[in-house]
């Protein structure tokens, strides 16, 4: 068979299965791009979606560490209409030392109620960004079914995490901060592409959970900040305790070590397991108690002058776009999953208290100074003065993740008319997190983990069975709250308002403002509350930090290590 007729057998096969395998083609920056129709779960909506599309260079071989590339035109139409890419290369959930996901991975998946059509009206976008901790997370398990039956358009993104996201391995370049360029590039890609998709590129709405809503608090403070008009951010701001406080060299010294390699070319030739399984070896838990703080390896750090993040994160920094912004009311269940498991702990905790402090300070106290006893002290008669249990325990460290985001609310709504508080308390058979934390313990938490909102408002593929289950049920409670919070959410993504004038509930939910901190309370019931026990909770840590870490404290060294 000569060259020529192999060629055009080829195309003849590929137009043979492309006419079987797609429901639509849309014409993208790259090329043509084929989609698949799908119905949603519960009201029956038709929708399209793309899976997997390819929004930069796989950054694998000599891209490895390197900042996204715009990618390279399709020379045959792109196949993304079956779900066949998952997660940027991070360690296994469950399996410690195996990985889960691959380095070719920066995709998107995009669901849309339709494509463009000539005068046809466009909709709002939600860009979801995935996050846990900088260091593992994924987007594909999450589909776009409650924002469509609500006539929203769903974007959902990788981008690398851990190493792959956050190694800068020469100092001398500016390939830093991967991770969070990789957004950058997706957010352009989707600015630029998405009115084939019906989207309207001036209504994007960015969303994340934990560290993608510290990433995108990030993002608000520089001039990428015009390739979004709102943001979502739950559970993460810009003052996470962590931000900018990692040691890359230190990091990448030990991460070399680990590798057993000599320069940084054991970087660049290092298998993806391997970087993986050293990756989780960089801190211990001895460390983290020392520096009073969580430890977490690979964060972002500042650039340059002239690059991504350089300007300052105050509340002059912040433009003034449309924030929904909230956590929830036990955002640390996971986090003590060791005590229920092993009571012993407490006691432990009890001789010997060990803190940390929700904020990001380069000040530490050594354990045996009078400062680090003050804190101490301050900290157990809060909430400890009537002994160490693991109620008590969850409030603490609850607090730590609550401190952040409170922060940035107080300090936003001084330059913002337009931010939307809230307090997630909802407990129903879709708390995935507190759910799988407290399997196989015999014992009962009030409230909802960090996380849990997720599969109220992202259709969460795990639990395909229990949608299922309540789909006919329009009754059903886990249902209607799906639809409640779902419909705020678009309408914020719409009308920069999740209640506004021609909402259909008896709701009402008005900004933050400086002189009246009320947060919208999300539970069996939708209401205002002036919380006071949050406003206390801020108090209290705003003392610690003005009383002994603020920069004025902190310049006499000699109780520091």
């Amino acid at each position: 068979m000569t060259d020529v007729l192999t060629e055009i057998v080829s195309a003849v096969l590929f137009l043979f299965l492309e006419a079987q395998s797609y429901d639509v083609k849309v014409d993208v920056s790259q090329g043509s791009l084929l989609g698949v129709r799908q119905t949603s779960i519960f009201d029956g909506k038709s929708y399209f979606a793309f899976y997997g599309v390819p929004y930069a260079q796989p950054p694998v071989g000599i891209l490895r560490f390197k900042n996204p590339k715009e990618p390279k035109i399709w020379k045959r139409p792109f196949d993304a209409s079956t779900e066949n890419r998952g997660a940027c290369a991070q360690a296994h959930i469950v399996h410690k030392h195996a990985v889960y996901g691959y380095e070719d991975c920066l995709h998107l998946n995009i669901y849309t109620p339709s494509i463009h059509k000539e005068g046809a009206p466009t909709r709002a976008v939600i860009v979801w960004v995935h996050g846990y901790g900088f260091t593992s997370s994924f987007s594909h398990i999450y589909g776009g079914d409650f924002f469509i039956e609500n006539d929203v358009i769903l974007v959902t993104l990788t981008h690398r995490i851990g190493p792959f996201g956050f190694l800068k391995v020469n100092e001398s370049d500016t390939d830093t901060n991967m991770g969070l360029k990789d957004i950058v590039m997706a957010l352009t890609w989707i600015k630029r592409n998405v009115k084939v998709f019906s989207g309207d590129n001036k209504k994007i709405t960015v969303m994340g959970s934990g560290s993608a809503a510290t990433l995108l608090s990030l993002l608000l403070t520089t001039k990428s900040n015009k390739l979004f008009a709102k943001m979502i951010l739950q559970s993460g701001s810009i003052y996470s305790p962590s931000l900018f406080l990692g040691d890359n060299e230190l990091e990448k010294s030990r991460l070399r070590k680990l590798l057993a390699g000599k320069g940084n070319k054991v970087f660049v030739h290092a298998s993806t397991s391997s970087i993986v399984a050293a990756a989780q070896k960089i801190y211990n838990n001895q460390e983290i108690i020392q520096r009073q703080r969580p430890l977490i390896p690979f964060l972002p750090i500042r650039e340059s002058n002239t690059s991504l993040l350089t300007k300052s994160q105050k509340v002059q920094s912040l433009h003034t776009k449309p924030m929904l912004i909230g956590f929830n009311s036990q955002e640390s269940i996971s986090d003590i999953i060791p005590f229920l498991q092993n009571p012993q702990l407490l006691q432990t905790l009890a001789i010997s208290f060990k803190f940390i402090v929700p904020f990001a300070s380069g000040c530490q106290f050594h354990s045996t100074s009078q400062r680090y006893k003050n804190v101490a002290e301050t900290i157990k008669k809060k909430y400890f003065k009537n002994g160490v249990s693991v109620e008590r325990f969850l409030s603490y460290a609850t607090d730590l993740y609550k401190y952040p985001v409170y922060k940035f609310m107080k300090e936003a709504v001084t330059v913002n008319d337009k931010v939307y508080a809230y307090k997630f308390n909802y407990n129903g058979n879709f708390n995935a997190v507190k759910t799988t934390s407290l399997a196989g313990v015999n014992v009962k938490v009030k409230g909802a983990a960090n996380g849990d909102e997720l599969c109220y408002l992202l259709k969460c593929e795990p639990l395909w069975e229990n949608y299922v289950k309540i789909y006919r049920d329009v009754s059903n409670r886990d249902r209607i709250f799906i639809q409640q919070i779902t419909e705020l959410w678009s309408n914020f993504a719409k009308f920069s308002d999740p209640t506004p004038i021609d909402y259909r509930g008896n709701i009402t939910w008005p900004p933050m403002s400086a002189a009246k901190n009320s947060l919208f309370h999300i539970g069996r019931q939708f209401k205002m509350v002036n919380d006071k026990s949050e406003n206390a909770m801020f108090a209290f840590w705003n003392e610690i930090y003005e009383k002994y870490y603020s920069p004025e404290h902190c310049e006499n060294k000699h109780d520091e290590f």
